[in-house]
């Protein structure tokens, strides 16, 4: 067992050592802090001791390994007991999982956690942690009081129905749904500008064998990443890598070169590169400007069905065959730049146009107060569905007995946002996607 001296502070429910720390096995002497959080002071709400030392990893190897060593320990020599140790690796989100179920944070505040930690931009972190002080939980709730609300008119409507006493009528329940449907729609994201998700704006090079796509994928991410030689056709699968330009996040994916060349392989890699075209907000349509444009490059620019196209006209310290006035009319509509990856120039011409293009397109980058996981993406949709499947029942007479009914699905739904209601699968999806403990 390690040895571990030196000076020791408390307060109310917090106490911490900072010493020495003797693994007296691998003979070393490592300087640490200790830090005991009594419940239901912690994270968790539970005690909780965590040890501060350097961020080796063979030290911590060291660390770990003691600590989870088998095997009983006599702790308390003076009374002769025998405490048996039961230490164990976290599972994924086990941490955020327990300050959730003892009651320390909401649902939506656990999945917020992850958001937070997954951050790669100023927006995204400003989103995850509006979520985790609590902005979506508190609109959850606003949105599920009122339907609690709705829901007890209406079942105190059914107590007076042989007394000729209507207390809400099925256009007042109709109308009320409708407001909280178009809430539900406006906060997760529907009829609104496409906002850009935590993995970034999907950015694709698409073009020709050898028109210098993955020398110019490794320029925009400034190291080399994929393998780049003079020979046609080197990059034979899809490379991804995030790239942050004026704090907005880009996922810049580098496709194979599209060729008319017969095999399975060939077939299954323009295959890719095609469904690498279908889920683009952003492509960068490649040409080799010493070659001449011919009609199945053409062909295979218009066959791009995303809005946002640039065209890059790479290897200008070459001889031009290639230039902005020669260029078919569709690809003359679109935005031109001119770049050499080897001399370096007009990079700082694309990725302002890259910018540009984002900004003046339907994609809204602000930092908005409120972000859905998919899960809780997924539930919103229901609740919205049962809202519908209520309206258009309404229209056929349905009874106040089943509309009670449903209205109670749509607030469990609301429920299964904030953590209201609860299942071990849902458990099971949110916090399994967490790093190990957190």
């Amino acid at each position: 067992m390690p040895d571990a001296t030196g000076e020791k502070i408390s307060n109310e429910g917090f106490s911490s050592c900072h010493g020495i720390l003797s693994l007296e096995k691998e003979n070393v002497r490592i300087p640490v802090s200790v830090y005991i959080m009594k419940s239901p002071n912690s994270y968790t709400r539970e005690d909780v001791v965590e040890i501060h030392t350097f961020g080796s990893p063979p030290l911590l190897e060291m660390l770990m390994k003691m600590l989870l060593s088998s095997g009983r320990e006599n702790t308390n020599r003076e009374d002769n007991n025998e405490v048996s140790r039961n230490i164990r690796i976290a599972e994924p989100g086990e941490f955020t999982k327990r300050a959730f179920l003892n009651g320390r944070i909401s649902l939506a505040e656990a999945e917020s956690v992850m958001h937070v930690i997954r951050s790669q931009t100023d927006s995204e972190l400003l989103m995850s942690v509006s979520n985790l002080k609590g902005k979506l939980t508190e609109l959850m709730h606003g949105i599920q009081g009122g339907l609690m609300d709705l829901c007890a008119r209406v079942e105190a409507s059914i107590d007076f129905y042989d007394q000729d006493i209507e207390l809400v009528s099925s256009g007042e329940i109709k109308k009320e749904l409708e407001r909280v449907k178009e809430k539900l729609s406006l906060v997760s994201g529907g009829g609104q500008k496409p906002k850009i998700f935590h993995h970034g704006i999907n950015t694709v090079l698409i073009g020709w064998p050898n028109a210098g796509k993955s020398s110019l994928f490794n320029k925009l991410l400034n190291r080399s990443k994929a393998i780049v030689t003079p020979v046609h056709g080197t990059t034979r699968d899809t490379l991804e890598a995030d790239v942050l330009l004026d704090g907005i996040n880009f996922r810049m994916k580098d496709t194979a070169g599209v060729t008319c060349s017969e095999g399975e392989l060939e077939s299954l890699i323009v295959r890719k590169t095609y469904s690498s075209m279908d889920d683009a907000q952003v492509v960068l349509f490649v040409i080799d400007g010493s070659v001449d444009v011919c009609d199945r490059q053409i062909a295979l620019f218009d066959s791009i069905t995303t809005k946002n196209k640039i065209i890059v006209i790479n290897k200008t310290d070459l001889k031009q065959n290639v230039c902005h006035e020669n260029l078919p009319l569709q690809m003359n509509a679109f935005p031109v730049v001119k770049t050499s990856v080897l001399t370096g120039d007009g990079l700082d011409t694309l990725k302002k146009t890259i910018i540009s293009e984002i900004l003046e397109s339907n994609v809204d980058v602000s930092a908005s107060e409120i972000v859905f996981t998919v899960r809780q993406e997924i539930v919103i949709g229901k609740a919205i569905e049962i809202i519908e499947e209520i309206s258009d029942s309404l229209v056929g007479g349905m009874s106040h007995e089943l509309v009670a009914i449903d209205l109670r699905r749509i607030v469990d739904a609301i429920g299964e946002v904030t953590g209201e209601v609860v299942t071990e699968d849902i458990l099971d999806i949110v916090f399994s996607t967490f790093c190990i403990g957190k």
